[in-house]
Parts: structure tokens; sequence; C-alpha cells
């Protein structure tokens, strides 16, 4: 391209992002009308709750934007998957947004200032359940699509859309769809789900996330509860079961079980340099959680790598026997307990798994149930990907802050499905402020970031296709 063309065709594209800033702001009331209206439909997954109507809600959505829509249906009880698409200009980029339209249950009630599915609009905020995770994020990728449809007539490259319904239960039908219909979700780039800014307001990119196995252990040592004066000669299955877990992890807070990390790689020293510039205020963290210090005793520098990096065995819940006010002596037949093992890249849930039954089973410990719930390897983006680049680069501009580069979330979610698969780039960037109290009462999102997050998936995409 000759120098005068290229002058030109730069003077056009900034031309144009103003037309389409302009367009944001001066639609932004109306766009977050439609993130409330969206969000007054419930759909908790965890109760298979408004499922089908918001997947109905949700594709109307798509189709008054102009997207060509697909209604993927599973077996009877399967959350619908939605698909859509668009041709843009550049044919041979396409670029998928993955979204998810269930959202959590909205307990306790009692702690919300407002009904948490009727969304209301305070102070530069809307609140309900939902409005951050995810259906403001759904809703801020097809007000996008809107604002390039009016500015330029059609978006800049190919577009899809996948927007599943239950990303709250551990997205268990999510790989099935996908392998079902492979050629459908083949893509260039992937735009997560969800993403923001932190308590600085500089952009936050993820990279990557950690992989789990959610499984559920079960000790039964009696057919029935028994008088708790029995325990003097029959079996507790709790103190089995604590026995059990004192197995799993070390007092080094280190998986037990043969094997477990052999699979883990060491940071490279670009990864390493990456982690030690990840802003991290240990003091405030430990203050916001109550903790006196982090675990093991590490240093604040520790910690902010073991949230990307460390392999973990959570317990989430134990329930057995009498727990009700005042007092009920019993030898409890059974005790349940629910646990998250949290994975990093390299490491195969299916192989750990075996590997546990196998430690299980040598430890004297075969008759324990062992229930999986969901399993997910980890996944993440290489820092040096052009679009994960594009990413930090559109954030510094959007924001006029350095971005804060995230190798990998310290949660779970089903990016393999497309990283591993089509082996393309994902990312999370979006339109959340850190205190948007997802999945707890009055969850929320600030309209100024609505706004801006808008604008830079917008900013990301031009980057993304210039280079």
């Amino acid at each position: 391209m000759r120098p005068g063309s290229r002058r030109l065709q730069q003077e056009l594209e900034s031309l144009a992002e103003t037309k389409l800033e302009r367009y944001v702001h001066d639609n932004l009331n109306r766009f977050a009308k439609d993130v409330a209206r969206l969000a007054s439909q419930p759909s908790v997954s965890a109760r298979k709750e408004g499922i089908e109507e918001c997947a109905i809600l949700v594709e109307k959505m798509m189709r008054e934007v102009g997207i060509q829509t697909r209604v993927l249906r599973g077996a009877e009880g399967v959350a619908p998957l939605l698909y859509g698409e668009m041709k843009g200009s550049d044919s041979n980029k396409t670029i998928l947004f993955y979204n998810h339209y269930d959202v959590q249950p909205e307990e306790p009630l009692d702690l919300w200032k407002s009904p948490p599915f009727k969304p209301e609009f305070r102070e530069g905020r809307l609140y309900g359940r939902g409005v951050s995770d995810d259906k403001g994020e759904l809703v801020s990728r097809l007000k996008l699509l809107e604002s390039y449809l009016k500015v330029n007539g059609e978006p800049p490259c190919n577009v899809k859309f996948c927007f599943e319904g239950e990303e709250e239960v551990g997205s268990v039908h999510l790989d099935d769809y996908i392998s079902q219909n492979h050629e459908l979700f083949r893509a260039d780039a992937v735009f997560w789900e969800w993403g923001g800014v932190d308590d600085q307001g500089r952009p936050i990119v993820g990279l990557g996330v950690k992989g789990m196995i959610y499984l559920e252990l079960a000790v039964k040592s009696l057919s029935i509860d028994a008088h708790s004066s029995y325990a003097a000669a029959l079996p507790s299955a709790p103190w089995r079961l604590i026995r059990l877990l004192n197995l799993i992890k070390d007092e080094d807070e280190r998986v037990s079980v043969p094997g477990w990390y052999d699979k883990v790689e060491n940071l490279t020293e670009e990864e390493e340099r990456v982690l030690e510039e990840e802003p991290f205020d240990g003091e405030s963290f430990k203050r916001y959680y109550g903790a006196q210090s982090f675990v093991g005793g590490i240093t604040a520098s520790q910690a902010r790598k073991a949230l990307a990096r460390r392999p973990t065995a959570n317990i989430a819940g134990i329930w057995a026997g009498y727990t009700g006010p005042g007092s009920k002596t019993v030898l409890p037949k059974e005790i349940h307990c629910k646990m998250d093992l949290r994975l990093v890249p390299m490491q195969d849930p299916d192989e750990l798994l075996g590997r546990l039954r196998d430690f299980l089973k040598e430890k004297g410990f075969g008759d324990v149930s062992v229930e999986v719930e969901t399993m997910e390897p980890a996944a993440r983006t290489s820092f040096r990907d052009p679009f994960a680049q594009a990413s930090i680069k559109g954030g510094e501009s959007v924001f006029g802050k350095k971005s804060v580069v995230r190798l990998s979330e310290p949660g779970t979610g089903p990016l393999y499905v497309f990283t591993k698969r089509y082996k393309i780039p994902a990312v999370s960037i979006g339109v959340s402020p850190p205190d948007n109290a997802i999945h707890a009462p009055n969850e929320s999102i600030r309209l100024d970031l609505f706004e801006k997050g808008i604008l830079w998936l917008a900013e990301t995409t031009r980057t993304y296709l210039s280079e």
C-alpha cells in the first residue's frame, strides 16, 4: 500500500471509530435497558428455572440486531445452545463471542436491596441477578454488533455467537454441542464471557483459567443412625472421612496423591515477568476476606503466583448427622463431602481422577463413593499471541491506563472447548467493575464501564484485524 493510501485508510478508520463511540454513547441508556430486560427473566440453571424462556428471549434479541440464529438442542432437560453468525467486510477472519444466559441462584433474598429479578437503576449502576454475570456481558456483545451495523453497515469481520445456558452448573453439555457441530463454531479467535477492570480502573486481560475436578465423597458406615453411646463399639463415618481427607493433602498444602504434579510445567522467564507485573495488594486481599495470613505463610508475591499456577484441593462442604439447634446425641450412618480440585495447564483431569481412585484404594478407602459432577482441563492463551496483544493494546487505548495481564484466572470455565479443539486464542475482556458482587446479593454493573467495555471490544477487534 502506498503511503498516501495508508494515511487515507487510517483517517477513515479514525472517523469510523469516532462515529462508533458517538453511537454507543448516545444509545447507552437504551443498551442498559436491554440488560435490564434480559435480567428480568429468571434463568437459574441450578433449579432449571426459566431456562427455556430465557433462551427464547436471547434468540429474539439476537434477531433484533440482525443475526442469523440457530437453536441447538440436546436431550430433554438440557439447556438450548444459541448459535448466531453474520458475515463481515473481512471474510478471512472470524471472531466468536462466547457467553452464557444462565445465572446463579438469588439467595439469600433478605440481603437484596431490590428484587433480584426486577432490575433497578441506582446512582449510575444497574442492580439485579445476572446483570454482570453474564447477561450484561452478553448484551454488550450484541450492542457492539448493532453499533457496527448502524455506523458501518456491517461488522469488520465475520462474527459468530455461542450462548449457552449451563455455565453456572459446569457447562456439562457444551463439549457435546461443539463436537456435534464442529464446523459451525470454527473461528480464528474467541472473546470469552467476562471481564472488566481492577480497583484502580485498569483494564484486565484474562488469558486462561484453571481446570477442575468437582466431586462428592460419601462414606457410609451404618445402615441407620445410631445413639451416640454406641460409638464405643460402632464405626464412625465422620471420623473415617476426616482421616481420608488428611491423606489427600499434606501440611505443606500439596496434594499427596502420587503423580499429581508430574505434568505441571515451570513458568517461562516471560511468564514470570508478567506475573510479577500483575498488581496484587496482598494486605487488602487478606483484609477483604478476614484472613490473618496467606495459607502456609507464603508471601503476597507467592500468593499471586499460587492463584494462577498452584493446583488446589478444596473442601467445598461437609454434611452429616445433626446440625440443628440444641443437642442431639447421634452417631451418623454416613457423611458427604464436596471437593473441587483445581488444575493447571497440562494436568489431565481423567488421568488424575484415576490416580485419586487408586490412591484411596491403596490407603484402604476403596469402598468410599467418589461421584464426579464436572471435570474440565485448564486452558491458556499465549501472552505473545496477536489477539492477546490486541486486547492489551485495546484496553490501554480505551481506558488510558496500562492493562493488567492475568496469565490465568484462579477460577474455572469451559475455555478448553475452543482453545484445545480449534487451537485458537481466547481472551477475557468485558464491562464489569471489581465490586460487582457476582454470585452474591446486589449484583451490579456500572453504566460508564458498560460503555467503555463495548468500546474496548471494538478497539481490540480493530487492532487485531489491522496487524
